[in-house]
């Protein structure tokens, strides 16, 4: 036979816990007609004792949680008890007003099958004792008779007046509804809830924790199925159990240090145990706490920079829950490359302040770039010179059919035999290296011109007409 798991198996989100640690908030009741009110005294067997008014929450069965179901209960016996109602009579016609809805109609059906069972229980056992009845006696057959007569006739009325069944049968009513409205298998639950999941929170000190586990098991499990005794709470061996396995593990080791052993030890002995270790590591102002990132491995990662919620933020990608501005390591990657690249870096990020034979080169070759700066300054003077007495020479020019051709002066021919000199000069310059060239080291002057770009202007030409 093939078993198969269901999907909901060890899945903690699916299945809610029935009771949990701590008390969920409580719905706040604002209509008057929601409420039962009554009057209890506080002393039930003295009627002229002080009344206490008292007010709670009527049952409609449809929407409250376990633990309102279990507040419910407590608060009818609690009125009970108040008005000294030992009767089930009274304590039915109290029931009219303390449920409504569903659970009124679930509480008189169980009465109503309750009353029908005991009925015919009560005839049956009258018809048996007249025919086991062999005797001659009149009077005897004759009140045979009429017990069997009365307990045909009996009414609901009759039964709830009676001391014993009364009260039975109300109590009965009550657990049947309880049972139909909780959770199946609600004790197996909480109790497995407290032992394998009911650890301390952290912002929970340990008494708190304590008296927490002390009013589900003594307050709030006798009300649940199926015994609605105190038979069902757990021991105090299982309590100390239960306190071991929802505190630190490091409480345990000082336990075993000093010798303390909780299982032969009382719970609040126990929790006065643990209440010194908790205080001791409050004032320890040498312990160091480790903060564990939660792991993101196989997720997603969501985008944050359109501003979405996030317990971070960075300039770059915004809102986040992984880091801020000063742990961005794509920022710290774009500042170290730029700082390489102002600090003597290369386009690699590899340094160069320790290679000192790039920075002996560097000082050989000082000399030889000022003086090509100074000589590429004096041709872009001379070339800038000829481009001005050309342009000067055009607007001089009139437009005659005829003119005589200018020869170039002896000032001409000196310029020019001085750019020849400049080419031969810088024949064999490497031209590549003017990209390379660091023209800082001179004037402001020598900058600018060093910085101008070179161009060539068109030729001017003279016609000369035959």
């Amino acid at each position: 036979m093939k078993i198969t798991a269901t999907k909901d198996f060890g899945n903690t989100k699916n299945n809610k816990v029935v009771l949990p640690l701590v008390p969920e908030p409580t719905e706040t009741v604002t209509k008057k007609e929601d409420l039962a009110t009554v009057d209890l005294y506080s002393d039930p067997t003295d009627t002229d004792s002080t009344k206490v008014r008292f007010a709670f929450k009527t049952l409609n069965g449809t929407a409250e949680s376990p633990r309102d179901l279990i507040d419910w209960r407590k608060n009818v016996d609690r009125a009970f008890t108040g008005l000294n109602s030992n009767t089930g009579l009274l304590q039915h016609q109290m029931m009219q007003q303390f449920c409504r809805g569903t659970a009124l109609s679930t509480y008189n059906s169980n009465v109503n099958q309750l009353y029908r069972n005991g009925k015919a229980s009560d005839v049956a056992t009258a018809q048996l004792a007249v025919d086991n009845y062999a005797g001659a006696d009149a009077g005897v057959i004759a009140n045979l008779a009429q017990a069997l007569t009365d307990a045909g006739n009996k009414t609901k009325e009759q039964y709830l007046a009676d001391a014993g069944d009364g009260e039975y049968m109300v109590t009965s009513a009550l657990n049947q509804m309880m049972t139909g409205f909780l959770p199946n298998k609600v004790l197996q639950r909480v109790k497995r809830y407290l032992r394998r999941e009911a650890r301390k929170p952290f912002d929970m000190n340990i008494k708190s924790y304590y008296m927490n586990i002390t009013r589900i098991n003594s307050e709030e499990i006798p009300k649940l199925p199926p015994k609605f005794d105190e038979t069902q709470s757990l021991a105090e061996d299982e309590i100390v159990d239960i306190l071991l396995y929802g505190t630190p593990k490091s409480w345990q080791k000082e336990m075993d240090r000093q010798g303390f052993d909780p299982l032969g030890h009382t719970p609040m002995e126990v929790v006065a145990f643990m209440e010194r270790i908790e205080a001791s590591e409050e004032f320890d102002s040498d312990k160091k706490t480790t903060k564990v990132a939660a792991s993101n491995k196989g997720k997603k990662k969501a985008n944050d920079s359109n501003g979405s919620k996030g317990s971070h933020h960075c300039m770059l990608h915004g809102n986040n829950n992984t880091h801020d501005t000063s742990e961005c390591k794509t920022l710290q990657a774009q500042a170290k490359k730029l700082k390489g690249n102002n600090g003597g870096s290369n386009k690699n990020g590899k340094s160069n302040n320790n290679k000192s034979w790039k920075n002996k080169a560097k000082d050989d070759t000082d000399d030889s770039k000022k003086e090509l700066a100074a000589l590429v300054k004096k041709a872009t003077q001379l070339i800038k010179q000829q481009e001005l007495n050309a342009i000067e020479l055009t607007k001089k020019v009139e437009p005659v059919k005829k003119r005589k051709v200018k020869w170039p002066s002896a000032e001409d021919l000196k310029n020019e035999q001085l750019l020849d000199s400049f080419d031969a000069e810088l024949k064999d310059f490497n031209y590549g290296d003017l990209e390379q060239l660091d023209l800082k080291g001179g004037s402001d002057d020598e900058k600018e011109d060093g910085e101008m770009d070179i161009s060539t202007t068109d030729e001017v030409s003279d016609e000369v007409s035959v």
